[in-house]
């Protein structure tokens, strides 16, 4: 986490919301992609609270043998219909700090990291998922990895969300836990993933997730 960072996730005037920027093409998403893959590290503008342009997926193509028992959901269906990502930044008193004083190693900077987080967790959810069999495209957040292989994870809309930066809002974080470990070795490759949402959330060190996909199951975003 920067000081440069923090400030432009707190002075951003951009109106896209987080599932706006969900809705853009699976093809710009894979592309650019595949032309960071060999650099993991995130650049100043990737560290922001709303994702880079063109690091999203489309979750409206069809995933190759799609079980059709799973309802396909969106990003913005994760949105209860008044919910304003905008509105966030509001809960925060900027006032309180010195933004353009704070430094990487600034305690201050330490705190707003944790309010950001805070208000980041205290979203509200779609209670009418609980239980719905969907499936939804995203980028995989590993929480647990043994060698190249993933078992727990975070499934986010846009690659780097939870790496060096405030996490997406809980309503757009949803914690999978699979029965087997599958290989995983990218963090810019999308995937899809099936299962039953449950609407409860999951607090970890790097975020909270506000659902869970239960008897889930991943594939490669095709």
């Amino acid at each position: 986490m920067t000081a440069s960072f923090i400030l432009v996730a707190c002075q951003n005037d951009d109106d896209t919301s987080v599932a706006d920027m969900a809705n853009r093409t699976a093809e710009t998403a894979v592309a650019e992609n595949a032309a960071e893959a060999p650099n993991l590290a995130l650049t100043e503008e990737e560290q922001l609270i709303e994702p880079p342009k063109g690091s999203e997926i489309a979750p409206m193509s069809v995933a190759p043998g799609d079980d059709l028992a799973f309802q396909e959901l969106s990003w913005d269906d994760l949105l209860p219909e008044d919910f304003d990502f905008n509105t966030l930044r509001d809960q925060i008193d900027l006032e309180s700090y010195e933004i353009y004083d704070l430094t990487d190693d600034d305690p201050e900077a330490q705190r707003l990291y944790s309010d950001l987080q805070s208000v980041m967790a205290d979203v509200p959810m779609v209670e009418a998922l609980d239980g719905v069999e969907a499936r939804i495209p995203g980028f995989l957040v590993p929480l647990e990895m043994s060698a190249d292989e993933v078992r727990e994870f975070f499934l986010v809309p846009y690659y780097g969300a939870c790496i060096h930066s405030p996490p997406p809002p809980a309503n757009q974080i949803v914690h999978v836990v699979l029965d087997e470990p599958v290989k995983f070795d990218n963090l810019f490759e999308p995937y899809w993933a099936k299962g039953t949402i449950d609407v409860i959330k999951t607090d970890t060190d790097i975020g909270t997730a506000g659902y869970r996909l239960n008897v889930a199951s991943i594939s490669p975003y095709e």
